[in-house]
C-alpha cells in the first residue's frame, strides 16, 4: 500500500486567459437604442461576411469604455494570476466599437482582430436561435456558436484546443486580440446582436521587452 496521503499540486496554466462575465442591464439596453442610430458601415474593417456592422459615433464609445473600465481591470487581474506575471501598470487605449447584426445564413469566418485585447458583447440572443441549439443533432458545434481555437486539434479527454460558447444576452467574453474565433452560421429567421471592440496598449517601450 502507497505511503502517499496528501498530494500538493499546481496546475500549469498555458493557453490564452478568456474570460467571461454579465454586464448590466442599462448598458445592453443603451447600445441597442444607440445601435439603431449608427449608420457608418464597418464591413470594409471586418470579416463578418454580414450587411450590418455599424461603428458607433465616438461619443458613444467613450462613455461605453468608461462603464465597464471595472471588467477590463478585472481581466487584467485574472491575465496577470493566470500566467503568474506581475501586475504591472499599462495604459489603454480603446480603438474602436461596432455592432453586428447577424440574420439567417451570415457568416463570421476563422479570423483575429487587431490591438491586444478584444471582447465580443451580446446584446439580443433571440430564444428562436436556442430552439435551433436544442434541435441540432450534428457533432459540431451547434448554430449561432462563438468558437475559439487554439493550436492544433487533439484527442478531446487529452487536450483542450478549442471552447465553444453558446451566448446568452448580456454575456461579455474578452480575450487576447490574437486568439482565433469565428461564429457558427444559423437558419432561425431571427436576428442577433452582438457588440465588439478592441483595445491597445499604449506604453509596451516603457515594460519589459519579454512582458507580453
Amino acid at each position: 500500500m502507497s505511503k502517499i496521503t496528501n498530494v500538493k499540486s499546481n496546475f500549469m496554466n498555458w493557453g490564452p486567459f478568456v474570460m467571461k462575465t454579465k454586464v448590466p442591464d442599462y448598458i445592453i439596453k443603451k447600445l441597442k437604442t444607440e445601435g439603431t442610430k449608427a449608420k457608418k458601415s464597418y464591413n470594409h474593417a471586418l470579416a463578418g461576411h454580414l450587411d450590418n456592422q455599424y461603428l458607433y459615433p465616438e461619443k458613444i464609445q467613450k462613455e461605453f469604455y468608461t462603464d465597464i473600465h471595472p471588467i477590463i481591470q478585472a481581466y487584467r487581474n485574472g491575465h496577470c494570476k493566470y500566467h503568474g506575471i506581475e501586475e504591472l501598470n499599462v495604459d489603454l487605449q480603446a480603438d474602436d466599437l461596432w455592432v453586428n447584426y447577424m440574420q439567417a445564413g451570415d457568416f463570421n469566418p476563422v479570423h483575429t482582430h487587431g490591438a491586444d485585447y478584444s471582447f465580443v458583447l451580446f446584446l439580443d440572443v433571440p430564444k428562436q436561435l436556442k430552439k435551433e441549439q436544442d434541435k441540432f443533432e450534428g457533432t459540431s458545434a451547434k448554430p449561432g456558436s462563438l468558437m475559439f481555437e487554439y493550436t492544433q486539434q487533439a484527442r478531446p479527454r487529452w487536450a483542450t484546443t478549442g471552447k465553444v460558447v453558446l451566448p446568452e444576452t448580456g454575456d461579455m467574453i474578452m480575450f487576447p486580440a490574437l486568439l482565433q474565433h469565428w461564429v457558427v452560421p444559423f437558419k432561425s429567421k431571427v436576428t442577433r446582436i452582438s457588440v465588439s471592440g478592441n483595445l491597445r496598449i499604449l506604453n509596451k517601450d516603457k515594460l519589459p521587452n519579454d512582458y507580453f
